[in-house]
């Protein structure tokens, strides 16, 4: 049988196994909403989408796709740009919410937004927080297996902790349902590895009392006044902020200002979060709100109301090629910021489509060690980290291979431009690629995970950050 015969009999194979509403064909109007990427250049265009629609239809699905030579990838909601040529088994009807107030434990499906369980926790355990994802439209599961980064995590650590992450049901290769808490190793490996041990079906996670008035919001600075920003900052960090104060600071073009009707100049954008309340934050923030021109965007909300503050991020996925390196810092000094400032306007001068698509985000005060040791997560960040620096070069995504290599090229040189040469660079897992070495992510654990990948995924067809290939 030619090969191509043999697919098409394997793809109505699997059709045969699911109902019709669980399959999504090319021509359906939710293909491109069910699959599409982040990053443009990962979009291989699936056959046929799959999105099971139980946890008994999930394990024939994987069960018969492990058994064939058909190319899969199991799918959320794109924000790690996943894809394949042939199959692509979309998650996200698995959305599944329970909490427990006596054990003060959340059952969450794996398959949903953050966007949806912060809203479904606001709706059945108000009062509580949860440790999820700052970007709303991100999904559950795709931020546990790269650890996992929260409004909260200043506090409470990472996603994935053990601390927070108590259980995961996962449906293994051989379509075998377990809780991952009875194989020790499976968790373990779930806690920031990168996926690719099979696929996650709904989540054990810690609920915690939390304030329901958080201050949030942008406070927009000009430009000019960065030498201000960075002084307030390093000020700022100096006093060791309460824990439940943390921020962002970003960039915003002038280009994109005015499309939108807004200030004519390049902003500096403080974006501010303390779960302490509106006078609290006003005065841990009062160095920025005092700036020449600083515009004030803040406001009281909840935690579900802080993550619809980025709700447009999901606007972008899919229209540009992607690059980007996610540094983990244990400090941020002035000439950190300066020097990535600089890079970012740089990228004006090389060429300013790349310019146009670039972002640049310091995530301050969202890492901490995890409870116990390093020991217990497979993401072993370096002892003291605090920060995050998200350096991501892009192009149109019409650009050619040339201006996607030169995309690419800018965010591998990234850390050393800003960190200096002879910085000892930490990723954070979500940023993996395969043109970078997994030792700078994954370090003195990257052994056992590859062990735990050759047993979990004998074949390597889960396409996990860690291949099997040394």
């Amino acid at each position: 049988m030619a090969k191509s015969e043999e697919i098409e009999t394997q793809l109505s194979n699997l059709q045969s196994l699911v109902d019709i509403n669980e399959i999504i064909t090319p021509d359906s109007p939710e293909y491109l909403t069910r699959s599409r990427t982040w990053a443009y250049q990962k979009q291989l265009s699936p056959r046929l989408i799959v999105r099971p629609t139980s946890v008994k239809s999930l394990s024939k699905v994987i069960a018969y796709l492990y058994s064939t030579k058909l190319d899969f990838a199991i799918y959320g909601h794109g924000f790690m740009s996943t894809s394949a040529k042939d199959v692509l088994v979309n998650t996200s009807a698995y959305d599944e919410f329970h909490f427990d107030p006596h054990s003060e434990l959340v059952t969450v499906g794996a398959g949903q937004t953050w966007a949806e369980v912060y809203r479904k926790l606001e709706e059945e355990a108000p009062g509580y927080g949860i440790v999820g994802a700052r970007t709303p439209c991100v999904g559950v599961a795709g931020t546990i297996i790269s650890g996992g980064l929260s409004w909260l995590s200043n506090e409470y650590g990472y996603i994935s902790d053990p601390t927070n992450l108590l259980d995961a049901k996962i449906v293994k290769y051989d379509g075998s349902v377990v809780w991952a808490s009875s194989e020790p190793d499976l968790l373990w490996a779930l806690r920031g590895g990168g996926g690719g041990f099979g696929v996650l079906v709904s989540v054990v996670l810690r609920a915690v009392p939390y304030p329901q008035d958080i201050w949030a919001g942008p406070i927009l600075v000009p430009r000019e006044h960065l030498e201000q920003v960075v002084s307030g900052l390093m000020t700022f960090l100096s006093e060791k902020p309460d824990p439940k104060v943390t921020m962002f600071l970003y960039v915003v073009k002038k280009k994109l200002l005015e499309s939108l009707g807004t200030v004519k100049s390049d902003m500096l954008v403080i974006h501010a979060f303390d779960a302490n309340g509106e006078a609290h934050g006003r005065d841990s923030f009062r160095w920025a709100l005092e700036i020449p021109g600083a515009i004030d965007q803040t406001s009281i909300t909840t935690l579900a109301g802080v993550a619809e503050l980025q709700a447009k991020i999901d606007t972008v996925k899919g229209t540009m090629k992607q690059s980007f390196s996610a540094l983990v810092l244990q400090e941020l000094p002035k000439e950190t910021i300066i020097n990535a400032i600089k890079w970012f306007e740089s990228l004006a001068d090389i060429d300013e489509t790349i310019a146009d698509c670039t972002y640049l985000v310091f995530e301050l005060l969202c890492s901490r060690d995890p409870a116990g040791s390093n020991a217990g997560v497979a993401f072993p960040r370096p002892p003291g980290s605090k920060h995050v620096l998200l350096l991501g070069p892009g192009c149109p995504s019409d650009a050619g291979s040339d201006m996607e290599k030169l995309a690419r090229d800018l965010a591998i040189e990234a850390p050393s431009k800003v960190l200096g040469n002879d910085a000892e660079i930490h990723y954070l897992p979500s940023g993996y690629d395969d043109y970078l070495d997994p030792a700078k992510f994954w370090g003195v654990h990257l052994a056992r995970l590859r062990d735990l990948r050759r047993k979990y995924d004998p074949q390597d067809k889960f396409k996990g950050a860690i291949r099997l290939a040394a």
